[in-house]
């Protein structure tokens, strides 16, 4: 940053000189070391990009430290900071989708547990639709299409066992007679054969 002194004929009206400040990139790089509100916001998306467990802290500072081409956090420069600032945002950003996937493999696959009919018909959904049935390399979006087939297909099966529960007592109800006379004669035959 440059400041110049002018003297012109504003001079005379004002009464004062005039500075103008005027702010020149022309390959000047600003070799300050960082301010403490630099350092501070640095450490909280570190410390952000670790609570998703991925990386740890000396991991990511040594991620930092070679993309930037320093030893330390003492060697970086003010002019630096918004490469360091936006290579750690797109960690962060990274770690939380991350975490987000792994969350939905989760849910999908706590909703087919023990489902084998349910299983096979999300595989074959996804290997139609993302040419893989592998979950891990499904992004969020397709992870969030994959979930809502598990759930729409799994949300019919039991719409399906209410509805033959319902039509079982519906039966029971309105038949009493012929139902007990078939539950009668299957229990006889039973005792019979047994």
């Amino acid at each position: 940053m440059t400041v110049g002194l002018q003297d012109n004929t504003a001079e005379q009206i004002a009464g004062r000189d005039i500075y103008n400040i005027t702010s020149s990139n022309d390959d000047e790089l600003d070799t300050r070391p960082l301010v403490p509100a630099q350092r501070k916001s640095l450490h909280s998306l570190i410390s952000d990009i670790e609570n998703y467990g991925e990386l740890t802290a000396r991991e990511l500072w040594l991620k930092l430290h070679a993309t930037l081409g320093v030893c330390s956090i003492n060697e970086i420069t003010v002019s630096q900071f918004p490469i360091a600032d936006k290579f750690l945002t797109d960690e962060f950003e990274a770690a939380k989708e991350k975490a987000s996937c792994k969350m939905l493999i989760h849910l999908i696959l706590c909703e087919i547990n023990d489902k084998d009919e349910l299983k096979n018909k999300m595989n074959h959904y996804s290997k139609r639709q993302f040419c893989t049935s592998d979950l891990k390399r499904l992004n969020k979006m397709q992870l969030q299409n994959v979930l809502n087939y598990v759930e729409e297909l799994s949300n019919l099966e039991k719409l399906n066992n209410q509805n033959l529960y319902n039509q079982t007592i519906t039966l029971f109800r309105t038949q009493i007679k012929p139902t007990l006379a078939i539950f009668a004669v299957g229990f006889i035959f039973g005792a019979i054969i047994f």
